[in-house]
C-alpha cells in the first residue's frame, strides 16, 4: 500500500471524491493524480469510448476537471444550492482536451468570521459536502479553524490558568472567530469541555480530507491576544485594546510571555493538527494598534512572525490586508512600509480581502512585493440580497497582476464572512482561478444558464442579461439594506435604523429590469422547477422585490406618522405587515433559509440540556443581537430566513405599528426612550426563548413557485 500523500494514495482519495458526488456513475470516470513538477497545477480531461479519464496535478486538479466536463461536456454542475448534478443516460466522447495550467499558486477559501457565520454548527457531514464543493472549485488554501480551540485550552492549561478560566476565556462556540481575531474573549461562554474534544476531532477529520485532495490548510498563528488574568499573573507588559463593544488584552511583542505563550500555543497546534506550514495572524484586524512610529511596528511584526518560525522554520505568515483600509488614517505609507517591510518576501502572504471593491495594492505598493491573493468578499455577516460584481470578478485579478504594482500576484480566492449566496459568483470565480480572467461575460453566463437550468431559453438567457445589469454589476459595497432587518424606532424621522455592515441604502424603488427578470424566470418555471436552482433563483429574486416593497411601506408609513395621519398610515402599515408575512412564506419554501435548521444543528452538540440551551442562545444572539442588550453590532448578521423573519423582525415590526397607532389615538408625543426599551427588552426575551421553532420538517421546496404565483398579483405594481 502506498503512504498517504503518494500517488496512489492521492488517486484513490480523488475516485472517492468522484464516488461521493456521481455516485454509481462514478464508475464511468477514472481519477489519476500525477504530482506536478512545477507549482502550478494542472487538469486535462480524456474522454473516450472506455469513459472519462480526469488526471491532474492533485486531487484538487482532478475535481476542478471534473467540474469543466460536467458543464462544458454535459450541460450541468454542482454548485452548493445544486449538489447533484444531471448527468446524460451516455457520457459524451469529446477526446482529449488540452492541459489546462492555473496561473496562480493559491486558491484561497474562508474568512475568519465565516466559522462563526456560517459553519459555526456543521458537522461532519455537512464538511464533507463542503470540502467537496472546494475541491471542485479549485481551493488549494483553505483557512482551517475548526478545533483549533484544543490547542489553545492546552496551551492555556500550560501556562498556568485553570480549565475553568481557560474555558472561560474561549467564550460560546458560535464567537470563537472573533477570539481568535483578537476582537473579544470570554463572550457567551464559558466553551464547555465536550465541544473542545469534540471539536478537536473534528478539525483533524477536515484537515486530513484537505490534504489528502492536496490541499494546503491554513492554521492559526499567535498575535499576541491573551486572558488578562495571565497577563496579571505573570506581571506582563500589555495594552487594552477596544473593538466596537469589547476590550481585549494584547501582550507587548517584546514581553517574555508573548513568545512563550506563541510557542507553546503553535506547538500544541502542531501536535494536534500538524501544519503546512502557513499561519494566520492579524494582530490589529480592526483595532488600531498602540504603538505610533514606525519601527515599532516593526518590532510588533518580526515578533509575530518570530513566534512562528520558532516552533517551524518554514513558517509563512498569512496576513489580512484589512486593516491597511479599514484604518487607513493610521495605517500611513511609512508604517506600512516598515511593517511589511520587517519579514521576509518569502515569510509572508497577503490576503487582499475586498479586492472587487477596494483593493489595497496600489496603496500598499503592491504589498511591498510580497506574494499576495487577489479575494473577493462579497458578503458581511450573512446580509440578505443579490448582489455581486461580475464584470470586476473576471478580470479584476488579471489586471492587477498585470501591474507594475501588482505583479507579486499569488492567487485569487474568496473571503465571504458568510456562504450560501449569489452562486453565479463563485462558479465565475472557480474559472478565473484556472482561466486567470473570463473576457466576455454575457457568453460566460450563457454557458450558466444553462448548466444551471439544464436548458437556455431566449426568456431564461434575457432574465440573466437582466440580472446582470440590475444586481450583479454594482458599484456599491453590498445590497440595498433591508429594512426588514433594520431595527424600528421612534426618533427622529421613525424611519428604520441601519445596521453597522456596509451595504446600499435602503431603496424602496426595485433596480431597473429586475421586476422583468422575475416575471421572466416565473414564465419559465414549471412544476419540475420548483425545487431547483430554478426555484430557488425565482425566491431569490421575489424576495428582493419584497425587499424594496417593505422599504417603500415603512417609509410611508414613517411619513404619514410623522405627518399624524392616522388613516394613511394604517394602511402603510397594514401593508408592510402583510409584506413581511410574505416574505417569512416564500423563505419557508427553500431549506437553505429556515431558521429551525440553524438551530437544531447548534443543539445537536450538546450533551446535556444545559450545553444546548447555550448553544442555541449562540445561535439566536448572533443573527440579532450580536453583542449586549445595546451592541452597536445588533442586527449585523440578520438574515432572511423563514421562522428569524415571523418570530423576531415582524414582531418588532408590529410592535412599532402599535406605539405608532396609540400615540396617533392619544394625540400623545410618540415615545421614543419607553419603545426602545420595550423593544430591547422583546429582543432579549427572543434569544432567552427555546423550543418557540419547530424542527426541521419535510422539505417543502416545492412549494416555491405556487408562492410566487400567488405573490406576483399582490405586487403587480413592481412588475411595471
Amino acid at each position: 500500500m502506498s503512504p498517504p500523500g503518494e500517488p496512489d494514495a492521492r488517486s484513490a482519495a480523488a475516485q472517492q471524491l468522484l464516488g461521493r458526488l456521481l455516485g454509481d456513475r462514478a464508475a464511468e470516470f477514472t481519477a489519476e493524480v500525477v504530482p506536478a513538477a512545477g507549482e502550478c497545477d494542472w487538469y486535462e480531461i480524456d474522454a473516450g469510448p472506455g469513459g472519462v479519464t480526469l488526471r491532474g496535478s492533485s486531487g484538487v486538479a482532478v475535481a476542478s476537471a471534473l467540474r469543466r466536463y460536467l458543464r462544458t461536456a454535459c450541460g450541468t454542475q454542482i454548485t452548493w444550492d445544486a449538489p447533484v448534478p444531471h448527468l446524460p443516460h451516455r457520457l459524451p466522447r469529446t477526446g482529449t482536451t488540452a492541459r489546462t495550467t492555473s496561473p496562480y499558486r493559491h486558491r484561497y477559501h474562508f474568512n475568519v468570521c465565516t466559522f462563526g457565520y456560517t459553519t459555526a454548527f456543521w458537522d461532519w457531514a455537512r464538511w464533507e459536502r463542503h470540502i467537496d464543493w472546494m475541491a471542485l472549485h479549485g481551493v488549494t488554501t483553505p483557512l482551517a479553524m475548526t478545533g483549533l480551540e484544543a490547542a489553545w485550552h492546552r496551551a492555556l492549561l500550560a501556562t498556568g490558568l485553570d480549565d475553568e478560566a481557560a474555558r472561560r476565556f474561549l467564550g460560546g462556540p458560535a464567537y470563537l472567530p472573533w477570539n481568535w481575531l483578537a476582537s473579544l474573549d470570554g463572550w457567551a461562554g464559558p466553551l464547555p469541555r465536550s465541544w473542545i474534544d469534540a471539536h478537536a476531532d473534528l478539525g483533524r477529520r477536515i484537515l486530513d480530507r484537505e490534504r489528502a485532495l492536496g490541499m494546503r490548510p491554513v492554521l492559526q498563528g499567535f498575535s499576541g491576544h491573551v486572558p488578562r488574568e495571565l497577563v496579571a499573573a505573570r506581571g506582563a507588559r500589555a495594552t487594552t485594546l477596544p473593538w466596537w463593544d469589547f476590550e481585549v488584552g494584547m501582550l507587548d511583542p517584546r514581553d517574555a510571555l508573548f513568545q512563550e505563550f506563541g510557542t507553546i500555543l503553535l506547538t500544541e497546534q502542531t501536535r494536534l493538527f500538524g501544519t503546512d506550514h502557513l499561519y494566520a495572524a492579524d494582530p490589529f484586524i480592526e483595532t488600531t494598534p498602540p504603538v505610533d512610529e514606525p519601527a515599532e511596528l516593526a518590532a510588533v511584526a518580526r515578533a509575530v512572525h518570530g513566534a512562528m518560525t520558532a516552533v517551524d522554520e518554514r513558517a509563512t505568515w498569512v496576513l489580512q490586508a484589512w486593516p491597511f483600509s479599514y484604518r487607513s488614517r493610521y495605517w500611513t505609507p511609512p508604517r506600512t512600509r516598515a511593517f511589511l517591510d520587517a519579514i521576509p518576501d518569502d515569510g509572508m502572504l497577503v490576503l487582499d480581502l475586498w479586492a472587487e471593491h477596494r483593493p489595497v495594492w496600489r496603496s500598499t505598493d503592491g504589498h511591498r512585493g510580497k506574494p499576495w491573493v487577489w479575494c473577493m468578499l462579497h458578503n458581511l455577516g450573512g446580509r440578505p440580497g443579490l448582489y455581486g460584481k461580475l464584470d470586476e470578478i473576471a478580470t479584476g485579478a488579471a489586471r492587477a497582476g498585470a501591474d507594475p504594482h501588482g505583479g507579486s500576484l499569488a492567487g485569487t480566492g474568496t473571503s465571504a464572512e458568510a456562504l450560501g449566496g449569489d452562486p453565479v459568483l463563485y462558479e465565475l470565480l472557480a474559472d478565473v482561478a484556472w482561466q486567470g480572467a473570463v473576457d466576455d461575460v454575457p457568453a460566460w453566463l450563457e454557458t450558466w444558464t444553462r448548466a444551471r437550468y439544464g436548458r437556455t431559453t431566449p426568456a431564461l438567457l434575457r432574465a440573466w442579461e437582466l440580472l446582470h445589469n440590475a444586481v450583479y454589476a454594482s458599484e456599491g459595497p453590498g445590497p440595498p439594506g433591508s429594512v426588514v432587518i433594520g431595527r424600528p424606532t421612534l426618533a427622529g424621522d421613525l424611519r428604520h435604523e441601519l445596521p453597522v455592515h456596509l451595504a446600499d441604502p435602503p431603496s424602496p424603488d426595485p433596480p431597473a429590469g429586475l421586476a422583468e427578470a422575475w416575471t421572466l424566470l416565473a414564465g419559465e418555471a414549471a412544476k419540475e422547477d420548483s425545487a431547483g436552482p430554478l426555484g430557488r433563483d425565482l425566491c431569490d429574486v421575489t424576495a428582493q422585490l419584497l425587499t424594496h416593497a417593505a422599504c417603500a411601506h415603512q417609509w410611508r408609513a414613517a411619513d404619514a406618522a410623522v405627518a399624524r395621519d392616522a388613516d394613511r398610515f394604517h394602511r402603510a402599515a397594514g401593508e408592510l405587515l402583510d409584506t413581511i408575512g410574505d416574505l417569512d412564506d416564500l423563505l419557508a419554501t427553500r431549506p437553505e433559509y429556515r431558521l429551525d435548521t440553524w438551530l437544531a444543528d447548534a443543539r445537536a452538540w450538546a450533551t446535556t440540556p444545559a450545553e444546548a440551551d447555550l448553544y442555541e442562545g449562540n445561535a439566536r444572539r448572533l443573527l440579532t443581537l450580536w453583542g449586549h442588550t445595546r451592541s452597536e453590532l445588533h442586527d449585523y448578521s440578520g438574515r432572511h430566513w423563514a421562522g428569524l423573519v415571523r418570530t423576531f423582525h415582524l414582531p418588532r415590526w408590529r410592535s412599532w405599528c402599535e406605539h405608532v397607532a396609540q400615540a396617533l389615538e392619544t394625540g400623545a408625543p410618540y415615545p421614543a426612550e419607553e419603545f426602545e426599551a420595550s423593544l430591547l427588552a422583546q429582543e432579549e426575551r427572543w434569544v432567552a426563548d427555546r423550543g418557540a421553532t419547530t424542527p426541521p420538517g419535510p422539505d417543502t421546496a416545492a412549494a416555491t413557485l405556487d408562492v410566487v404565483r400567488t405573490l406576483m398579483p399582490r405586487y403587480r405594481v413592481l412588475r411595471r
